[in-house]
């Protein structure tokens, strides 16, 4: 036991309750010494199992109670002699038993705190691995569709509507590299939760480009990796603050799309909540950002180098007749149909 309490008292989080307990039977033992044999503190022991208790260790609570027991017996030879022997072993039994019932409901108590502790882990196990399922299933959905034969602009709008949907966010949108030049242009590919309550968001996207650095957009064009913004509002570096705070858009994520090691787009989202740090989102997107360069490379497959930019343009032309096309429609018919 010895060895137990000395390893406990070097042990920084305990010192302090191993402190207090001490502390608390040099007290009692002192006010012990003080009374005469018949009348017992010994009941006042049981605050040292109940400090073990706060530590949450059973360990101490066991330490604390068998130390309240060897006081409570040392009592009867530092206590003033004169009381009826029976009276005297009557209060000392009384108060170690109080002292061992107060322990074993303590040790009780930290068994259930320990049953609580094992429960959560396991429920966050069970999140984390359903995290990492659905994360798995959607990465396989957006996989499918890159090695699919369908037109670029619908398969992006389409990874758009799914990573909306598994994330929550209400707004979708995709910049095109200009050919070899480092700047990014507005692709007109939207996925929006609500066409006409982001109007405005939308026509001020479309009419900024971003070169590196510049906004969020920019921001991933310039580190080659995805980028997040928590709060709009503290952030000095996203031109669009204003039109995205009035639009009640309060947190932004982007991430590169790439062809070999080149960005060829970056896909923006926005969320009405505050974001919260994700780490697998990012390991996800980098793994997205490759799959959905695919349809790009098949698309512009045989090219000659001097082609590339006016294949660039050519697709941006063809995206934004398919946006022309949805708005002579209209947006939300579009987007309930990807739903």
């Amino acid at each position: 036991m010895n060895k137990t309490f000395l390893n406990l008292f070097s042990s920084k989080p305990y010192a302090s309750y191993v402190i207090a307990m001490v502390a608390c039977a040099l007290v009692i033992s002192f006010i012990d010494s003080q009374l005469p044999q018949g009348v017992s503190v010994g009941e006042a022991y049981a605050i040292l199992a109940l400090i073990g208790l706060m530590a949450k260790d059973s360990r101490l609570i066991t330490i604390g109670a068998t130390v309240g027991t060897v006081l409570t017996l040392e009592g009867l030879y530092i206590s003033e002699h004169g009381a009826a022997l029976w009276i005297v072993w009557t209060n000392r039994l009384l108060a170690i038993f109080i002292i061992w019932v107060v322990a074993i409901f303590s040790l009780a108590q930290v068994q259930f705190f320990k049953e609580q502790e094992e429960s959560e882990k396991i429920k966050e196990a069970y999140k984390l691995l359903k995290k990492e399922t659905t994360y798995s299933s959607l990465l396989k959905d957006i996989a499918i569709l890159s090695n699919s034969s369908d037109p670029v602009e619908e398969v992006l709008k389409q990874a758009m509507h799914k990573i909306c949907h598994f994330k929550g966010w209400p707004v979708a949108h995709v910049y095109i590299k200009k050919g070899n030049e480092d700047l990014l242009r507005s692709s007109k590919l939207w996925v929006l939760e609500d066409w006409e309550g982001f109007k405005e968001f939308k026509g001020e996207t479309e009419a900024t480009d971003f070169r590196p650095g510049i906004g969020l957009p920019g921001r991933v064009l310039a580190e080659q990796k995805s980028s997040a913004i928590k709060d709009l509002k503290k952030d000095s570096n996203f031109p669009r603050i204003n039109i995205a705070h009035k639009n009640g858009l309060q947190s932004g994520f982007a991430f590169p799309v790439f062809i070999g090691p080149k960005i060829i787009a970056v896909m923006e989202f926005y969320s009405r909540e505050l974001l919260v740090e994700d780490h697998k989102l990012t390991e996800f997107t980098e793994t997205l950002g490759l799959l959905l360069g695919r349809p790009f490379e098949r698309d512009h497959a045989g090219l000659r180098k001097e082609e590339y930019e006016e294949h660039l343009r050519r697709l941006y032309t063809r995206m934004k007749a398919v946006r022309e096309d949805e708005d002579s429609l209209g947006g939300s018919d579009i987007h309930n149909k990807l739903q």
